[in-house]
């Protein structure tokens, strides 16, 4: 090869090496930014999966009572599968528009966000990026709600394949 061809092969595989590094792809190693509490989508610049999770957000009962709390379990469907993060948010299924409900706290691995809502520490991410086989917190109903609470859980397997807002079995609030 010619300097002349082996210049114009180094300038187009640098020029092509940076196009491709501008739209990178990157992800948030300690946890969801906020940015993500509306759609759920953790902006890894890439489009999310379409089919079923192999993660599963699991309540350690489908009914509390007013003021009480549930334990959630995340974790995938089946060995070996690890999730790298996540973000779960519980939504009144009757006005899931209405943003998050409830409150966030004893998470084995991860950390609360205050999302844009009433309450604070109403949806819980990861804090680092590791392999996790399972994640548990805890989440408790708002005071003086009654109703079905639906949980949604972003499960990012790695930066570039990721789930969102999977939906968990509902939780009746009585």
């Amino acid at each position: 090869m010619s300097a002349s061809n082996m210049f114009k092969y180094v300038c187009l595989s640098l020029g092509l090496y940076l196009a491709l590094s501008a739209n990178g792809i990157q992800g948030a190693p300690n946890g969801a930014p906020r940015l993500a509490c509306g759609d759920m989508v953790p902006q890894h610049g890439v489009d999310p999966q379409t089919s079923a999770s192999p993660f599963v957000t699991t309540p350690a009962s489908t009914s509390i009572a007013q003021g009480s709390s549930v334990t959630l379990t995340l974790a995938p469907i089946s060995a070996p599968n690890t999730f790298k993060g996540y973000l779960v948010i519980g939504f009144d299924n009757a006005n899931q528009a209405g943003g998050p409900i409830g409150t966030f706290s004893a998470i084995s691995d991860g950390q609360t966000l205050d999302c844009p809502g009433v309450n604070v520490m109403n949806a819980a991410t990861h804090v680092n990026n590791a392999n996790k086989t399972s994640v548990t917190v805890d989440w408790t109903a708002p005071a003086g709600f009654v109703g079905t609470v639906l949980f949604k859980t972003t499960y990012v397997e790695e930066v570039a394949t990721f789930w969102v807002a999977t939906p968990a079995s509902l939780v009746t609030v009585a």
